[in-house]
């Protein structure tokens, strides 16, 4: 006779062999997923403790406003810089991808004042703002001399207000003195 048909006739007539199978597989099915939910326990405790941090809901320019919620994330993959109080209203001195995590150096106060760095200045320079925008890295040129990197914070309608380092400011003002001022963009 047949194996398959021997199985079928011995489980026929001897019914608690076919319960006591389904009983082990069940068994083999909850073993199994008690070590999935076990490993995926076990990853959770090995990324450690849980931090709140911010993160922007929405893409941000330098000088839009940031707009962030509240998360719960493995303090493995936070940034020691993580931004600890609210962004939301304040303005992005970066640009700011939607989803990414909010650090210190993201956020400014409020006003062009904010995109200025720490250590620079900002000067009005006229120029036609059409092909600049905030955030904008240039270089600074007066006459044919290199002034030095700078960054718009600001565009007006018939000036740009770049941001150069205060040791550049004083050969930028007499160079806007003497009208001799270009703006150029740099990577």
């Amino acid at each position: 006779m047949h194996l398959l048909a021997r199985a079928r006739t011995v489980m026929a007539m001897h019914p608690w062999i076919h319960w006591m199978l389904v009983g082990c597989a069940a068994i083999g099915v909850g073993v199994g997923s008690w070590r999935a939910i076990a490993g995926v326990d076990a990853a959770r405790r090995a990324w450690g403790e849980q931090r709140t941090v911010w993160i922007a809901t929405t893409a941000a320019a330098p000088g839009d406003s940031i707009a962030a919620d509240r998360r719960e994330m493995p303090r493995a993959m936070v940034p020691a810089t993580a931004a600890t109080d609210d962004p939301s209203g304040r303005v992005a001195r970066q640009h700011l991808g939607a989803g990414e995590i909010v650090t210190v150096a993201d956020v400014g106060a409020t006003g062009q004042a904010s995109l200025v760095p720490s250590g620079w200045v900002a000067l009005a320079v006229p120029s036609t703002p059409e092909h600049f925008a905030v955030g904008d890295h240039v270089r600074v040129f007066g006459g044919d001399q290199p002034l030095g990197d700078g960054m718009i914070v600001g565009l007006g309608e018939a000036d740009l207000m770049v941001a150069i380092s205060e040791q550049a400011a004083p050969a930028l003002a007499a160079a806007l003195l003497a009208d001799s001022v270009t703006v150029a963009l740099s990577p």
